[in-house]
């Protein structure tokens, strides 16, 4: 028998505590207003699914041979969550799922992958969107969604204080676990007096592809800095690593493009401004916009490198 979801929750698992915090969430935003919980399923899901949440109250519509003169129906629902704080799901587990949702649920069934992952595209869950459609014929909904998604859809902005408190508190639980993706409000600001051309004239960085000084975390936004200012900034489109004149890899991406694609760019990148020279490291840029964000402090910037968060500017 399962536990009732408690504020207070006894879980020693992390993952068994997500859940729970999630849950209650939902299960306030219910009890304030089914409608709340409603727009959260809409968004997560798709209207279909909203129309499942609540008590409806119908006046005069036929059933059958009869029309009574009034009806208050509550349609069934049942959604299984599956809670991973990694981005990898085991098919077998989730097959199992599936089929306790067939065999033991009436209604509109809905199966939930709820991760730590930035994409769910490509081939990532193929088999267990197949077995919803072929072997339970569409009967069986599955979505995919991230903690990102899940806060998304929880910050509904006409929710009374109290609940919104109650998401903002969430929101930073899963910070502090790590499940949420942090580099959307990070600035990596770089030193780039040595071959600023690099940026200004083809909008790459290039550095070696090694660990120490050239290890970058992933960051939405790249500043250039030279002569105690940040001159320029621009989104950091993708990181590919280049190994040879063949050989390539993808390290991040954070604007949507084919990995062939950017690959084959950053490999010309590296064959036209570092000829012969590998490994390297390739920042692929975005637009560059010009800024002045100055050091006032005495001396230079301390490092290669340096981090901030740009989340308050709401860039």
């Amino acid at each position: 028998m399962g536990q009732s979801i408690s504020l207070f929750s006894g879980y020693s698992q992390r993952e068994n505590r997500t859940t729970n915090y999630c849950l209650l969430a939902l299960k306030m935003l219910y009890e304030e207003n089914p409608i709340l919980l409603n727009e959260v399923f809409s968004t997560l899901f798709g209207e279909d699914v909203a129309d499942h949440v609540g008590v409806q109250f119908r006046q005069q519509k036929k059933k059958r041979s009869v029309v009574p003169d009034g009806l208050i129906i509550q349609k069934p629902l049942t959604v299984f969550i599956e809670t991973k704080h990694y981005d990898w799901f085991h098919d077998e587990q989730l097959e199992n799922h599936l089929d306790a949702l067939a065999t033991t649920a009436t209604g509109l069934k809905i199966l939930v992958a709820l991760g730590n992952f930035e994409s769910t595209e490509g081939e990532r869950f193929s088999h267990i969107r197949s077995l919803c459609n072929e072997k339970y014929r569409g009967k069986i909904l599955f979505a995919a969604v991230s903690f990102e998604d899940f806060i998304s859809a929880l910050q509904i902005p006409h929710l009374p204080k109290r609940l919104t408190d109650t998401v903002s508190e969430l929101c930073a639980y899963l910070d502090e676990e790590g499940l949420l993706p942090v580099w959307k409000e990070l600035l990596d600001v770089v030193n780039c007096a040595r071959r600023p051309e690099d940026i200004l004239e083809a909008r790459v960085y290039l550095c070696p592809a090694s660990g120490g000084a050239y290890s970058h975390s992933r960051c939405r936004f790249f500043g250039m800095y030279r002569k105690k200012r940040v001159e320029r900034i621009a989104k950091i489109r993708a990181v590919v690593d280049v190994e040879s004149k063949d050989v390539a890899s993808v390290k991040w991406r954070n604007a949507p493009a084919k990995k062939s694609a950017l690959e084959s760019e950053a490999v010309m990148v590296v064959a036209e401004r570092r000829p012969g020279e590998y490994p390297y490291r390739v920042f692929l840029l975005g637009e560059l916009f010009k800024t002045n964000f100055v050091k006032d402090s005495p001396g230079g910037m301390m490092g290669s490198k340096r981090y901030f968060s740009v989340f308050s500017l709401e860039p």
